[in-house]
This record gives structure tokens, C-alpha cells and sequence, in this order.
């Protein structure tokens, strides 16, 4: 009985869905990527502009030893 019923089930799992059905290109993939132009250039601006940012020189730790050093010696 249960192996009958795992067949069932099993086969029900391999026919196509009614949704799949409907689509043209049967097992189609969008293409992966931006979805649009605009998407893409704006996705190069912010590349660009993130790129260009000043570098960050020496980490906060650092700062605050050097600042401490200075208030130490007041």
C-alpha cells in the first residue's frame, strides 16, 4: 500500500505544474544580471564613485591611542 502510494506521489512530482504549463519557453531561465540598463549603469556609478573615496588612514583604535597620548601629556 505505501509503495503504491510513493509511486503516486512520486509520479504526481514529475508532471509539469499547470503554471509551467502556460509559459512558452518551457523551462525557461531569466538571464542573470541587472534587470535593467539603468539598473547596470548606476550599479558603474556607484562602483566608481565608492572606489574613489578617500582612504581611511589608520583604524579608530589608532586615533584614540594617539589622542590619549596627547591628554596624557597635558
Amino acid at each position: 500500500m505505501t509503495k503504491k502510494l510513493l509511486e503516486q506521489k512520486q509520479a504526481h512530482d514529475r508532471e509539469m505544474q499547470p503554471w509551467q504549463l502556460l509559459d512558452a519557453q518551457q523551462n525557461h531561465v531569466p538571464d542573470p544580471g541587472f534587470q535593467s540598463a539603468e539598473a547596470a549603469e548606476a550599479a558603474v556609478e556607484l562602483h566608481a564613485a565608492e572606489s574613489r573615496m578617500k582612504a581611511i588612514q589608520g583604524s579608530a583604535g589608532t586615533q584614540d591611542r594617539r589622542n590619549q597620548g596627547k591628554r596624557d601629556n597635558r
